[in-house]
């Protein structure tokens, strides 16, 4: 059977000469597709120096192209955003779910390291009275602390980033993987729950064996909302 017309028409290759022919018979057609335009090359003759019209086309698609890639990073940084806040928040109401100290710290260790990604985490003590049997809490000497943190324990801010050696033997002295980047979030308990706890300063420690991934960039925003939601939550268990 032979092939009409339309068919050969159809299966012939797109040419210039047939683009030319139809932007001659179609002259309003970068009105009605502006955006095109951003992305031909038009030549525009002016001897061996670059002409302003160009240069200004040339800047313009430049920043368009910066603006693109803003918005994208903007978008990505959204969701990010987004999908770290619905996490805090389950975990939040996890937390609030707990009846006991026993049930928060078990919920520790096993949610922020299925939630977050995190290959370690636990609540501690600092202080010298030793291990906590009422609350089965680890304690971690508050000299030993001292030295090891310095400045990052003084401060009492959120810390994420590195972890050298030395302080990976004492926050994590049991666990077997090489964990180099942690996040590091106090616990503000009021007077009287320290009391009950020795006198003793609580942290939140989040720990990976991916150096990257509590690096020192790191946004502490949801850490420190996470942070002041449990200190919360202890008080109340406390009393």
């Amino acid at each position: 059977m032979e092939p009409n017309a339309g068919e050969e028409q159809a299966e012939s290759p797109l040419t210039a000469a047939a683009v030319a022919d139809f932007l001659l018979q179609h002259p309003q057609f970068f009105h009605q597709h502006t955006d095109l335009l951003m992305e031909l090359s038009i030549p525009h003759e002016s001897g061996k120096a670059i002409s302003l019209l160009e240069r200004q086309v040339t800047l313009f698609r430049e920043r368009q192209e910066q603006l693109q890639d803003q918005f994208h990073e903007f978008l990505s940084n959204a969701h990010a955003n987004d999908n770290l806040f619905e996490k805090t928040r389950l975990m939040i109401l996890a937390l609030l779910q707990c009846p006991s100290i026993p049930a928060v710290t078990a919920l520790i260790a096993e949610r922020f390291n299925t939630e977050f990604h995190a290959t370690a985490s636990a609540l501690v003590l600092v202080n010298d009275a030793g291990l906590l049997l009422d609350y089965d809490l680890p304690c971690i000497p508050t000299t030993a602390v001292r030295t090891a943190l310095g400045e990052l324990y003084q401060k009492q801010t959120t810390y994420c980033g590195p972890l050298n050696q030395v302080q990976r033997e004492l926050l994590f002295p049991q666990h077997p993987d090489p964990l180099v980047s942690a996040a590091i979030v106090p616990l503000k308990l009021d007077e009287a729950s320290r009391q009950r706890l020795g006198n003793s300063l609580p942290l939140l420690l989040i720990a990976s064996r991916d150096r990257e991934h509590f690096n020192s960039s790191l946004d502490t925003l949801f850490l420190d909302f996470l942070g002041e939601v449990l200190t919360i939550h202890l008080q109340n268990l406390l009393r």
